[in-house]
């Protein structure tokens, strides 16, 4: 009789436990918490996407092309020397500014003025000698014309008259080229410039063709670039319809922004400079395909150097009836360009675009967009075609931060300085209340 009592005992602590866990009885283990409600799913409507749009507008947009030059100046002479001679004076320093016709550099000069004053002393004594023989020549005429004197006699006077004159004009013209060798001892500047360094010292020989020093005219620069062979014909109409406007600003150009608490201008470093295109190339390249394009450039300001790369902007035309948008409205798709427009139901409409051009951060629209349409220009990667979304406006740009207040007076640095403050301080990870 005691056998069968175990198996009943043991049903009943099951059916216990089955009841305490299905809420029939108190759980050994204490209440059980409330079901949290779920915060997903179809039983809530799901929060519509924000996003920020702008309202696209009609207008021109330049045709703009971007690439990099270089820096030429229009003039850079290697000044060289065509006599020979002695370096006797550098008249001046490396780098010096110059006009043209300052003396660069002395030759030894001695012996090119010694033959120029012997061939002057021997003008002279010829002079002499014509004004001789034009006496010779009066007297033989007088005893010709009296019949004291044969012809002959006056033929000899006459050939000696012209022989002295010419005499004179040897020597005039020795006394010329005596003086070409001596202003080539004077190696001036052959136009206004920049000097640079001297590669030569005092007491250097010089041959003819030696290079002294390398003069470039820094005011006077051009910038050099290609275009590509599918623009040379819109270059070659704006030509012919006008100047070609180039922007040419410094590869490297950056903005310094002002010191705290100072003025809210910025200091721009190396503002590009507006030229024209005055030159281009006769031939196409055939291995890159592009033309070679010159543009002058005004350097009064010295913002360019010769042999700096720069950044080159040409417009070429304008594309007028255009669409034009913030460039960040333009988002890449697999058969395009896509723009993401916000009907005035505030649902997404995805429009192929034909983008035309862009310039800066604005891109010109041929067809797909209208004027007066809302594009978005923040939020597209969580778009889709017929999506609801809410427009919100662009957050505010972000406040300079003000400068740190002056401690006050007797305040010290270390611990002394926070024994009035509330707030904990680190040290080597732990923190300490003070």
């Amino acid at each position: 009789m005691r056998y069968p009592v175990v198996p009943l005992i043991l049903a009943a602590m099951v059916a216990a436990a089955l009841a305490g866990w299905q809420g029939l009885l108190p759980s050994p283990l204490g209440p059980r918490p409330a079901a949290v409600a779920p915060t997903s799913g179809k039983g809530r409507a799901a929060t519509p996407p924000s996003v920020v749009v702008v309202t696209a507008e009609g207008g021109s947009l330049p045709i703009r092309r971007s690439t990099i030059g270089w820096i030429n100046s229009t003039a850079s002479t290697a000044v060289t020397t065509q006599q020979q001679g002695v370096v006797t004076r550098i008249a001046q320093p490396n780098g010096a500014d110059v006009k043209a016709g300052d003396l660069l550099v002395q030759l030894d000069d001695r012996a090119a003025q010694a033959t120029l004053a012997r061939d002057k002393a021997a003008l002279l004594r010829d002079q002499a000698t014509v004004v001789s023989t034009a006496a010779d020549l009066q007297r033989a005429r007088d005893l010709v014309a009296r019949q004291v004197d044969s012809s002959q006699q006056l033929d000899q006077a006459v050939a000696a008259a012209s022989s002295a004159a010419a005499v004179v004009t040897l020597d005039q013209a020795n006394i010329d080229a005596d003086q070409v060798v001596v202003d080539d001892m004077r190696i001036t500047a052959p136009h206004d410039g920049r000097l640079g360094a001297f590669p030569i010292t005092v007491g250097s020989l010089v041959q003819p063709g030696t290079t002294v020093v390398v003069l470039t005219d820094m005011d006077h620069v051009e910038a050099n670039f290609t275009v590509s062979d599918a623009d040379v014909g819109l270059l070659r109409q704006s030509l012919a319809a006008g100047a070609v406007p180039v922007r040419v600003s410094p590869a490297n150009a950056s903005k310094a922004s002002a010191p705290a608490g100072g003025s809210a201008t910025v200091a721009a470093r190396g503002a590009p400079a507006d030229a024209t295109v005055d030159f281009i190339d006769s031939n196409i390249s055939s291995g890159s395909g592009t033309m070679a394009v010159r543009a002058a450039v005004a350097n009064q300001g010295r913002a360019f150097w010769p042999g700096q790369a720069v950044k080159v902007d040409i417009d070429l035309g304008v594309n007028d009836n255009v669409v034009i948008v913030p460039t960040v409205a333009v988002q890449p798709g697999q058969s395009g360009s896509n723009v993401f427009v916000v009907k005035p139901d505030d649902t997404i409409d995805v429009r192929a675009v034909d983008v035309v051009g862009i310039v800066g951060d604005r891109a010109g629209i041929a067809t797909g967009l209208r004027a007066g349409e809302k594009v978005v220009t923040e939020g597209q990667l969580s778009l889709a075609a017929g999506m609801k979304v809410a427009i919100r406006q662009p957050a505010a740009a972000p406040a300079a931060p003000r400068p740190a207040p002056a401690a006050p007076a007797g305040a010290e640095g270390g611990l002394g300085a926070r024994k009035n403050s509330a707030a904990p301080l680190a040290l080597s990870g732990s923190e300490v209340k003070l």
